[in-house]
């Protein structure tokens, strides 16, 4: 633990030189959906890795100092990607739910209309401000964009919260969502690293199929299709409509963050919309549904698109178990859950820092949010998983069932890949279990095992070509990655 911290306190040292290389915007171009439609790449087709933090407060509940205090933490440690919500709900923390037109930091509302009744189609704005010179909520948004774009990172924007705004107090209808989408496109869409994020721990739509359900029936769909148009709008000075194929639309990013429930995720609703570039998913404390979850969206046909993990389970939340509930193992199980069922892109999160609040109630178990930067589940995601998975080609892997048998469940589960090139072959041990592995190389191949708690390397013998046998991680090992390749 003593090395780990100093490899942290290196890498905020050496902050500074990291925001001096080039932008991957400007190096490699755009955002957009790869050939074969299961991942993200730039103009050059470079891809895109996305791994992200949830930052969910962050406009709404920090000062300047303590989102620059919170970015260069994230920056350093490799985070490519920040998650955040221009119009936050407060809640979390400890501390009972903020009124929907909630002061941020220095006192400035992001609405006109009053506290607890937001005018979503006017925005509050104050002359005379800016970036630097905070005189409205509007300016503060200004500068937490320019700091995430200042560090080389993409900011995944939400213009709301949606389950409390949308689907809770109806606080947007679908011509306020479209006014306000195209206020926020004009501010900032043509910011190079502008990711946008619709919806906001919701479904867009729910249709009861039993009607003794305690939830009403629902059907949001056209209050985010209005605020995709907005968006796109304000960016480009062109109108299309949402299920309009048009160039606008390749000018913008779109995904969307759905609730946990499996098996909803924005493919339920807006699969073949034009706006929507990736699908979204959230399983929030339903740790065994990440697999399943990204596989359904990976499997998906006609057309292809990539699917992101949005938010799970944070690491040390309890879910109305212990402190401490999610350990790093299973923060590891959920990142490379997603990618070994094909996903193109995992965030990552921490209880105590979504929120930006107290520390107190079940979510923090007494940690602060800047304590909790410090957890070592965002190290092995953001630094050796991210690594692992750029050393590995991850946007070449396939989900490949026959590489395996005996795939368990639950925490037992074991799940393989093989690369488009067919020269690796990849299983991850969820947990320390025994499966049978076969090599479908169609060649002898070199094994080793690898550790995501700490990047460390094992030799394992050799494959021969078809060669199957009952395999386990080295002992002691919490969760490991079996890599065959075959080397010339």
């Amino acid at each position: 633990m003593k090395s780990y911290f100093l490899f942290i306190l290196t890498l905020l040292f050496l902050s500074p030189q990291l925001s001096s290389a080039q932008p991957p915007w400007k190096e490699h171009g755009k955002l957009e959906i790869s050939n074969d439609g299961h991942y993200i790449q730039h103009s050059d087709r470079t891809p895109f890795l996305w791994i992200g933090d949830t930052g969910w407060g962050m406009i709404q509940q920090l000062t300047r100092e303590e989102v620059d205090q919170y970015l260069d933490n994230r920056q350093a440690l490799g985070f490519t990607v920040i998650q955040t919500v221009a119009h936050w709900s407060p809640h979390g923390g400890g501390i009972d739910r903020s009124p929907d037109n909630a002061q941020n930091a220095y006192g400035h509302r992001p609405f006109t209309g009053e506290e607890k009744s937001p005018n979503t189609s006017e925005p509050l704005l104050v002359e005379g401000g800016d970036r630097n010179s905070v005189n409205d909520y509007w300016d503060h948004a200004d500068y937490i964009v320019e700091a995430v774009k200042k560090r080389n990172m993409y900011l995944a924007l939400l213009p709301c919260w949606a389950s409390q705004l949308v689907t809770g107090t109806g606080e947007y209808t679908a011509e306020e969502a479209k006014l306000y989408g195209n206020f926020l496109g004009e501010r900032y869409g043509n910011e190079p690293n502008i990711i946008w994020v619709l919806g906001g721990d919701t479904k867009a739509q729910f249709e009861a199929y039993d009607k003794r359900q305690k939830y009403s029936e629902y059907d949001f769909r056209s209050v985010y299709r209005a605020m995709a148009e907005g968006i796109v709008n304000g960016t480009t000075g062109q109108a299309p409509t949402w299920n309009e194929e048009h160039s606008a639309w390749d000018e913008v990013f779109f995904t969307y963050h759905p609730n946990g429930d499996y098996p909803y995720g924005s493919s339920q609703w807006f699969h073949e919309d034009a706006w929507q570039d990736a699908n979204g998913v959230e399983v929030w404390k339903e740790v065994h549904d990440v697999f399943r979850a990204m596989l359904d969206d990976y499997q998906i046909q006609d057309p292809v698109k990539p699917s992101l993990f949005l938010e799970g389970s944070y690491e040390y939340g309890t879910y109305g178990h212990e402190c401490g509930w999610i350990t790093p193992v299973k923060v590891r199980r959920q990142f490379y859950h997603t990618f070994f069922a094909g996903g193109a892109g995992h965030t990552y999160g921490a209880a105590p820092i979504w929120a930006m609040r107290g520390s107190e109630g079940d979510y923090n178990c007494g940690y602060t949010w800047q304590q909790a930067l410090d957890f070592p589940g965002a190290f092995q995601v953001a630094d050796i998983g991210k690594q692992f998975l750029i050393d590995h080609r991850w946007h070449e892997w396939i989900p490949n069932g026959s590489v395996i048998s005996g795939v368990g469940s639950g925490e037992s589960l074991k799940t393989a890949v093989t690369t488009r090139s067919n020269d690796k072959a990849l299983v991850y041990f969820s947990n320390n279990s025994y499966t049978r592995v076969k090599n479908i190389l169609g060649n002898d191949a070199e094994a080793y095992w690898f550790y995501p708690r700490n990047g460390q390397i094992e030799k394992a013998d050799q494959f021969k070509k078809d060669e199957s046998r009952v395999m386990a991680p080295p002992e002691k090992w919490e969760d490991a990655i079996l890599v065959m390749q075959i080397t010339d």
